[in-house]
């Protein structure tokens, strides 16, 4: 009796303790996106795989629940095993039918997330900058064939950096506005814009970050603070498709170096 009284009370702790920590975990859908890590026996994963990201341990690695706060965090750090010049843990959407995601200004698009800058490397007062949030550009089929290119990937029409405590937004714009028809689709003739930096320094404390997308017009806001981004550049920028990724990109490869970023939200509409 007094094993089976044992057990019971063994199996009802079990019991609170997950019901526990699936109250603290945090409330992001992961549903439609794909995980990419550095390295470990896979490098990427989709739903329904994606959703044990707890249980996975090459996974828990880089993503993982923070259950003080309920955060979901992306960690990075310059593996000898990435072949990459960057190294970074980072969501990409994905559409309903868990191919990539492919959306058009036109169509429009929003994301809104609540974040924060966990812990993260110093050398000499200075810590490297992390891409929390980009959007990334695609060509369509048709494009690539158009334009001979080797593959579907066009430029980043904007990346929000986490950079020394502030906000940094970096986008495109034309290299020569004499440009049109088919160059518009080529990488060389979109170069980086000059950047925005928030005026609030957000450190290591939450903040909200909105993207919203309309035709021809980005608008981009940290705590309310907004920068938007319209014109010629970004009418001519509908004929791309386009995807939101968020995480943790860490710029550099210095020796020693790490950051994490943390979300306590994550939500996109179209």
């Amino acid at each position: 009796m007094k094993k089976i009284t044992s057990r019971l009370l063994f199996v009802f702790f079990m019991c609170i303790t997950l019901i526990s920590h699936a109250q603290k975990a945090p409330k992001i859908d992961l549903t439609l996106w794909k995980l990419t890590i550095p390295e470990g026996s896979v490098t990427s994963y989709k739903a329904p795989k994606i959703l044990d990201y707890a249980e996975n341990m090459d996974i828990r690695k880089f993503m993982f629940n923070d259950l003080e706060d309920r955060s979901l965090v992306f960690y990075a750090y310059p593996s000898i095993k990435s072949t990459r010049s960057f190294n970074k843990t980072d969501l990409k959407e994905q559409n309903s039918f868990g191919g990539d995601a492919g959306w058009t200004f036109k169509q429009g698009a929003k994301l809104k997330a609540v974040v924060k800058m966990g812990e993260i490397s110093k050398k000499n007062d200075t810590s490297p900058r992390v891409i929390f949030a980009q959007i990334g550009g695609r060509l369509k089929e048709d494009q690539v064939n158009l334009i001979g290119a080797k593959d579907k990937n066009a430029p980043s029409i904007l990346k929000v950096f986490w950079d020394n405590g502030y906000i940094k937004l970096r986008s495109k714009r034309i290299a020569d506005p004499s440009i049109e028809g088919n160059d518009l689709l080529k990488e060389d003739s979109w170069i980086d814009d000059d950047g925005y930096i928030f005026k609030k320094k957000v450190d290591g404390n939450k903040f909200t970050l909105k993207i919203e997308i309309s035709d021809g017009k980005m608008e981009v806001s940290v705590d309310g603070e907004t920068k938007v981004y319209s014109g010629d550049d970004y009418k001519k920028w509908g004929l791309f498709d386009n995807y939101f990724t968020v995480g943790c990109n860490l710029q550099g490869d210095v020796l020693g170096s790490f950051a994490n970023v943390k979300f306590y939200t994550l939500d996109v509409t179209h």
